[in-house]
């Protein structure tokens, strides 16, 4: 289980920065972050949290910034939306990748893209992934690995923030 082995809050010039940052990369999260009162950075092992007037909202690991469950739904921070089957969503909740067999419906998104997981019955979103092909090759092509599983609900990052 990961724990924190730090926690700051950011300075006027810091925050600046990092919304800087995310303007190019995940301009939603800049709003979010740019709009808050208090943003504080937590380091991890092997990655930072940045926790949003309270609200453990985005990862940076490894070059990759992407929004915890948390962000989408206390902070209503938006990403394109793949919607699984009912099937599907086991497996996706134990750490598999979607496959595009699974997906009944996506919004328009690119490769490598960021995009939440929601279920079909009740469009709950439950992970975070980033796409490996774009929305019309994914609903084209029908077959294989199309979203990168990067966080959901239950994993080690869910328990330590949730």
């Amino acid at each position: 289980m990961p724990h924190f082995k730090s926690r700051h809050a950011l300075s006027k010039s810091a925050k600046k920065r990092l919304v800087e940052e995310l303007r190019a990369k995940l301009p939603q999260a800049a709003e979010v972050v740019e709009r808050a009162e208090r943003v504080e950075v937590a380091r991890l092992e092997d990655a930072e949290l940045v926790i949003v007037d309270g609200v453990p909202a985005l990862v940076v690991s490894g070059g990759l910034t992407f929004p915890t469950l948390l962000a989408a739904h206390r902070l209503g921070l938006r990403l394109p939306l793949v919607v699984v089957d009912m099937g599907a969503v086991p497996h996706i909740l134990n750490g598999a990748d979607v496959m595009a067999p699974g997906i009944v419906e996506a919004e328009p998104f690119e490769p490598g893209s960021l995009v939440y997981v929601a279920d079909v019955e009740k469009r709950r979103v439950f992970a975070v992934g980033q796409a490996l092909m774009g929305s019309e090759e994914l609903m084209r092509v029908r077959r294989g690995r199309a979203v990168r599983n990067l966080h959901y609900a239950g994993d080690e990052l869910w328990r330590l923030i949730a």
